[in-house]
């Protein structure tokens, strides 16, 4: 239960077509229909997945109550891996082998190749006998909800092996496709609702520091698709980072409203170019201290970042990553009991479902927050005088850290810094 509870880690994923808006019975039948255990199919890598009801790891059941909350379908996924432990397997391999080889022993002529390969086939079949006993068994269960106003898929796993159980999954369940959510798919989002879209897809990478042999280049860890141009998310953590230093720490946003933010605890860069290594920093202020500035004037660009963001009154603490735009570790506000109170008539189960519902409309209002400041990042990203704000930028990391403010940075903050 993690939306419902604790702090929260999540990845995106965009229903293709729209998702399902009626909560009824009938969708929770296909959920049923689709729950841990009914699939009696193994996949070659001995993993089996399928829908719980979201309360606990063993919940397989499905209801209105507990599973429609708001406009939003609450339930978990479960993926269950059946891997015996290796040593075990070389032991009874070992045993089958020792018992075959002594009966041949008799035989005059021994066949090691064929005696070896019969120990295997007898030690798999302990094996796959011992497994449908249920012994080997690892289970993990991971939170989903689906905001059918949005379109929009939570699950609490940032992982893409659970991602790759979770989509065809999905799509078999309700016969729809789902993608992630990355800083890529975003911008063309962004660029579609705004008729920006032609600017974005003539958009390069910017080089705020050069490839001194090979020039403009994409990031190597989006090369394998330059148009999804997932290399956005690097750039905006890096002109958040200017802006927060040299302009202001309070961004106005689409809706008027303002979202004041600081980059706090962590800061993970790497290079683009595969060349000089990556280095995490940890401390409360990771962008004050120079060995962060001496990371971006190498040419190293922000890949992870950890963040307080405060909109409309409500504060969230978490770390972004740049080009999934995956959320680890959220804080969100603390939800007064009294709030709910008076609400409830005293009822503890109503009261925990209020309390549930805000937790949803929290989580909701922060992605919503960090998407418009993704989106005031692009609306300077796509602007035509777009290169005055590159070469500024580009002045910032060459001038360097002042030295009272180096010296500041390290005398106030406790840091650990790992490369």
């Amino acid at each position: 239960m993690a939306f419902l509870n604790g702090s929260v880690s999540y990845a995106r994923f965009r229903v293709h077509g729209g998702g399902p808006k009626r909560l009824d019975e009938h969708l929770l039948e296909k959920l049923r229909e689709h729950r841990i255990g009914s699939d009696k199919i193994m996949h070659s890598d001995l993993e089996e997945s399928g829908w719980i009801g979201g309360r606990h790891l063993l919940d397989i059941d499905f209801d209105l109550e507990k599973n429609v909350l708001l406009d939003c379908l609450h339930f978990g996924l479960r993926i269950d891996a059946h891997k015996p432990p290796p040593d075990l397997v070389r032991a009874y391999e070992q045993q089958e082998f020792d018992i075959l080889l002594k009966e041949a022993s008799g035989n005059g002529r021994l066949k090691m190749s064929r005696i070896k390969k019969e120990a295997r086939e007898a030690a798999k079949g302990r094996i796959e006998s011992e497994l449908k006993e249920g012994r080997y068994r690892k289970q993990r269960q991971f939170p989903v909800f689906l905001d059918t106003q949005r379109d929009i898929l939570f699950v609490s796993a940032t992982s893409p092996s659970v991602h790759e159980r979770l989509m065809p999954l999905f799509k078999s369940t309700f016969g729809k496709r789902i993608e992630p959510i990355t800083s890529g798919s975003l911008a063309n989002s962004w660029a579609e609702h705004h008729n920006q879209t032609r600017k974005l897809e003539n958009l390069d990478p910017a080089d705020f520091i050069p490839h001194p042999e090979n020039g403009l280049e994409a990031a190597y860890w989006t090369s394998h698709d330059p148009t999804a141009r997932d290399w956005l998310g690097n750039e905006f953590l890096l002109w958040l980072w200017y802006t927060l230093e040299e302009e202001t720490d309070t961004l106005e946003m689409e809706d008027n409203s303002d979202a004041a933010v600081v980059i706090v605890k962590q800061l993970a860069l790497e290079c683009p170019w595969a060349e000089t290594g990556k280095e995490t920093i940890t401390c409360e202020g990771p962008t004050r201290l120079p060995e962060a500035r001496r990371a971006i004037q190498s040419g190293k660009l922000p890949r992870k970042a950890g963040m307080i963001l405060s909109r409309h009154g409500q504060q969230y603490e978490f770390t972004m990553q740049a080009e999934t735009f995956n959320i680890s570790g959220a804080a969100l506000p603390k939800i007064e009991k009294e709030d709910d109170g008076a609400s409830t008539n005293g009822d503890p189960a109503e009261s925990a479902r209020v309390r549930h519902e805000e937790r949803l409309e929290q989580i909701r209002h922060m992605t919503e927050s960090i998407d418009m400041l993704y989106g005031a990042f692009l609306k300077r990203r796509l602007r035509d005088d777009w290169n005055k704000s590159r070469d500024t930028i580009r002045e910032w990391l060459r001038a360097g850290a002042g030295e009272n403010r180096t010296t500041e940075a390290t005398a106030t903050t406790q840091e650990t810094v790992g490369v």
